[in-house]
């Protein structure tokens, strides 16, 4: 058939010509690219797939089908295979070539800083109104204080310290106090892992602790609006079943920030949690697993017009939060193997990995100048503070990085 005659063809014709000539020619490797590219001209990806590995079987060191196979993969979601792929590429001659296209898989180009180097567990950061200090949870003595930190001065202070465990801390936009929760309240003779937490705020001045809070639920994860005038948070309480405390059901509830007037704001058997306020306070975004996985929702402040922002089928979407420019948001996911970094436009579009390690990284949060996201992770061993400057370039990785990088990736 000539080449004029080929190209008249529609797709499916061209791919049952093609497969014709592949079953006449098995060990032609060049009728099988031009099969598996038919394929993916009409989105049959799996038979690409099965097309490609039958060339690595034939030549396993065709760096073009390598590559193209591994962003294949990748794209399915199968991001072990696709870095395996990678680094078959990264180690054979045509390396060079490859470079700095594949180090796009494995680098979000912008400035990573550990920032506490504790080898007690530190996680839930959250920025000061001013971006110049953090608060955080810190593990001392086997338990969660409360530990802020000056991002200049690079110290620490600890502002609660009890026998009992505090969380998640915030702070107030407008007063100078801190929102966390506590179990201390929670005196039953049972494993500290399943005690009841509640909401408390604590003034920055003379140590005023009051109780927002006051149920038999576990309340967990308070966020502020950014006029200080509400809290947003996800408790048990609406679970009214004899089921076991990590079984509970949880929803999205808001009060006023002193306490008062604790509405409903979700209601369905799924779980829901994450929520934050948009940048202008107008609608809240949560995370809720009511498709069957965890993705990413926002509504209105008063629980309606519920809509999907963020559906990957290949994994789960948790802890969005909106940067203060409202342009941006930024959220976790494990699509791609584990729990990395991502952000994404306010309206889910243009989704971008911002965290390339093996490790779990979690809670990501903007400071105020949306120029950095502080986040969690146990990518040395143990849960430390790190910030992603997306201000700044993380420089170019070398051959030998990208392999070492593509090594630990592809365990």
């Amino acid at each position: 058939m000539s080449a004029d005659d080929y190209s008249q063809l529609p797709a499916q014709e061209r791919i049952q010509y093609l497969n014709t000539q592949v079953a006449k020619n098995p060990n032609n490797v060049e009728i099988k690219k031009e099969l598996y590219r038919e394929y993916l001209n009409v989105e049959m990806r799996p038979q690409a797939v099965r097309v490609m590995e039958d060339i690595l079987r034939l030549d396993p060191n065709d760096a073009d089908v390598l590559f193209e196979y591994g962003e294949l993969q990748y794209a399915q979601g199968n991001s072990k295979e696709a870095y395996q792929a990678f680094l078959s590429v990264m180690q054979g001659a045509s390396a060079s070539r490859y470079q700095s296209r594949i180090a796009e898989y494995v680098a979000s180009g912008y400035g990573m800083q550990q920032v506490t180097f504790s080898s007690e567990d530190e996680a839930f950061p959250s920025f000061s109104l001013d971006g110049r200090k953090l608060l955080y949870q810190k593990k001392v003595g086997g338990n969660w204080d409360i530990v802020e930190y000056d991002l200049s001065a690079r110290s620490e202070k600890t502002l609660v310290s009890t026998p009992a465990d505090e969380e998640s801390p915030v702070y107030s936009p407008v007063e100078a106090k801190i929102v966390y929760t506590t179990n201390a309240d929670d005196r039953r003779p049972i494993d500290v892992a399943y005690k009841v937490r509640e909401i408390v705020s604590r003034s920055l001045s003379d140590g005023f602790v009051s109780t927002l809070t006051q149920t038999v639920a576990d309340d967990w994860l308070p966020r502020y609006s950014h006029d200080g005038a509400y809290i947003v948070f996800v408790s048990d309480r609406s679970d009214l079943r004899k089921v076991s405390y990590d079984a509970k059901q949880s929803d999205i509830f808001i009060m006023e920030s002193g306490g008062a007037f604790q509405r409903q704001l979700t209601n369905s058997p799924a779980n829901e949690g994450g929520a934050c306020f948009s940048a202008d306070d107008k609608r809240i975004l949560f995370h809720s697993d009511r498709n069957g996985q965890y993705d990413i929702f926002e509504m209105r402040a008063d629980g309606k017009q519920v809509m999907t922002i963020i559906d990957n089928p290949n994994g789960n979407d948790v802890n969005p939060f909106a940067s203060v420019d409202g342009q941006y948001l930024a959220f976790v996911s494990d699509r791609d193997g584990n729990f990395e970094i991502y952000r994404a436009r306010s309206d889910g579009s243009q989704q971008e990995r911002l965290t390339f390690d093996p490790g779990v990284d979690a809670n990501p949060v903007f400071s105020p100048d949306g120029k950095s996201i502080a986040f969690h992770s146990n990518r040395n061993g143990n849960y430390n503070i790190f910030l992603i400057n997306l201000s700044t370039s993380s420089g170019v990785l070398t051959s030998s990085d990208l392999i070492s990088r593509l090594s630990d990736l592809a365990k």
